[in-house]
């Protein structure tokens, strides 16, 4: 049997190639190589062992942070990284960290919109902290990282030290925009640090707390609510729910007085999202690394922002013209649905554009290309031309579309937002020394009993991803297939199931009582009847009895002893068997 030490030291080649392959994939990839039979708890146990012979040990990843933060700080000047403890006793403890590069500071400010998303996700290792992030938005709608960190809990205190950090990396932009789920902590840690910052609230988190209070019909009115630009639209939508439920004004009132409505976002952002799917999206990017020790993990998150940077720098070197590719791709495929509207135009760069929604009404909207400006302002938020828009510009000629889109959509601002060098780093023991005069111990915050969760419970609202009929299958738990559990024939482990002999219930010797023998006695005997019987011939049709009986039949019947009568042989001469005409 294999040990631990012998699993380390083969695991240790395979994890450093691919830090993120789990207990199941080690196991099936060394007993290919070394055509052994190995114990799924076995390879589990010696997973971690080779994990630190790669990484390191989990105890003193805490306070390798600090010299990650000084070789941080000796490549990329002007970078933000802090590293907090707590003291108790005589001891100290590891409590927060931060870290903002510092090409990703120029690149928010100078290359994406005022717009962050704010979030964090549960890391899976042996500390059960969160690692919060704030992520920003290029001209490409794509997710642009600005800033990380670790911490034990999302509590207000948390939050507030990674919000000033934040603060001290990108300063007090004239226009912000924050995005956050449904989170106490963060609204308060937002509403301190940032108090004029226009702070939003995911609908989406808005709507999964809404429905466990409110259920109907009506309710679904919110979502056009959510979405409508103009504000009488918003309030025709949210006065058909308070028809029905007047309640609901108190209960928005006081768990979600954030902005969850675009009718009242700021034209300035330039960004009319009302969820908060872009932090999630950096949370399903860093997935697979999230159990990795903390130093580990922090360099890791390093490496990645600087190959998507590189990444995306090529790709702006290709970008020819003045806007991005993918925005007049967008705007080609709306031009091809404007046969609905009606342009009456009144000067050259004015008109007025009429439209007939989906309520079958009739809506007229006033346009002005010149301040890029519609009555329905979706212009106006998105900093792209909408319909309305578009239906007067294409009825003119030579118009150069770059002219009414906002300047982050331009291929300068993109080449802008990548144009810093995030600086590759030197492995840990290059790593410059950090005399710190104490140890830095693990977190105090201790790990749940069990096993450690890796994926996260869905919600009953994600989509395509419901346990609901047909949706999923079981999975067996003795040969691992799935569609059938461990006692279904299915199972190439249990084999072909034996099927039960009906015919043994009626052997000539067998006990049973009159009931029984009446209601199971088959319509046709096993037993093959003699020629001068009156009894049914059993599994021998009466045609091939029939021929037997006159020896024009291959069949020879055994004679067997017949229940004796009074007359046999005028039951003889009675009973001549003939073949039943018209049964097959």
């Amino acid at each position: 049997m294999a040990s631990k030490a012998w699993i380390a030291e083969k695991v240790a080649p395979i994890l450093r190639k691919n830090p993120n392959i789990g207990a199941k994939g080690l196991k099936e990839k060394l007993e290919e190589k070394y055509t052994v039979i190995l114990s799924y708890h076995t390879v589990w146990a010696g997973r971690p062992k080779a994990a630190d012979q790669i990484f390191g040990s989990w105890e003193d990843s805490f306070e390798m942070l600090y010299r990650f933060k000084a070789e941080v700080e000796l490549r990329s000047p002007g970078s933000v990284v802090e590293v907090a403890v707590k003291e108790v006793g005589d001891e100290i403890y590891f409590d927060k960290f931060f870290c903002c590069f510092k090409p990703c500071i120029d690149g928010f400010l100078n290359g994406c919109r005022p717009y962050l998303s704010v979030d964090s996700t549960a890391l899976n290792g042996r500390w059960n902290g969160h690692l919060a992030s704030a992520i920003a938005l290029d001209g490409h709608n794509w997710m642009f990282p600005v800033a990380f960190g670790f911490f034990d809990a999302e509590t207000t205190d948390n939050w507030s030290w990674f919000m000033h950090q934040l603060q001290k990396a990108i300063g007090n932009p004239p226009d912000l925009a924050i995005s956050s789920d449904a989170c106490k902590g963060l609204e308060s840690a937002v509403k301190k640090v940032y108090p004029w910052a226009e702070h939003r609230e995911c609908f989406r988190h808005l709507m999964q707390n809404f429905i466990k209070k409110f259920q109907g019909p009506v309710y679904g009115n919110m979502y056009p609510a959510a979405r409508a630009y103009k504000a009488d639209r918003f309030e025709h939508y949210m006065g058909i729910i308070l028809e029905a439920d007047p309640t609901v004004a108190n209960y928005l009132d006081k768990w979600h007085n954030l902005l969850w409505m675009r009718c009242r976002f700021s034209e300035e952002i330039k960004c009319d999202y009302i969820t908060n799917n872009l932090a999630e999206s950096f949370n399903k990017w860093v997935k697979d690394i999230k159990d990795l020790p903390v130093c580990e993990l922090a360099d890791t998150l390093r490496s990645m922002i600087m190959q998507l940077f590189e990444k995306r720098r090529r790709i702006g070197e290709r970008l020819q013209g003045v806007i991005l590719p993918a925005l007049v791709t967008e705007l080609n495929a709306m031009t091809r649905g404007l046969g609905h509207l009606r342009v009456t135009k009144g000067a050259k760069n004015t008109a007025e554009v009429t439209e007939r929604t989906v309520e079958q009404e009739l809506l007229r909207h006033v346009v002005h290309l010149d301040s890029h400006e519609c009555t329905c302002r979706e212009w106006q938020l998105s900093g792209k031309p909408c319909q309305h828009a578009l239906a007067l510009i294409t009825t003119s000629r030579n118009l150069k579309m770059e002219d009414y889109l906002h300047p982050c959509y331009s291929v300068r601002t993109f080449k802008i937002a990548y144009a810093g060098v995030i600086q590759p780093m030197t492995d840990k023991s290059q790593w410059p020394i950090v005399d710190l005069g104490f140890k830095v111990l693990p977190p105090l915050s201790k790990r749940s009993a069990g096993r450690q969760r890796k994926q996260r419970i869905l919600g009953c609202l994600e989509k395509g991803k419901s346990r609901g009929k047909g949706a999923w299958q079981v999975k067996c738990t003795r040969c691992g297939g799935m569609g059938h559990r461990k006692t279904s024939p299915k199972c190439p482990y249990n084999g072909t199931k034996k099927r039960k002999n009906q015919s043994k219930k009626m052997q000539p010797g067998r006990k049973t009582g009159a009931a029984e023998s009446s209601a199971t006695t088959p319509k046709r005997q096993k037993l093959a009847m003699p020629q001068a019987t009156s009894s049914s011939p059993g599994p021998v049709t009466r045609r091939q009895l029939a021929l037997s009986l006159s020896g024009e039949g291959p069949i020879q019947l055994l004679a067997t002893p017949s229940r004796v009568t009074k007359s046999p042989a005028k039951t003889t001469a009675k009973k001549k068997l003939t073949p039943r005409k018209g049964k097959k």
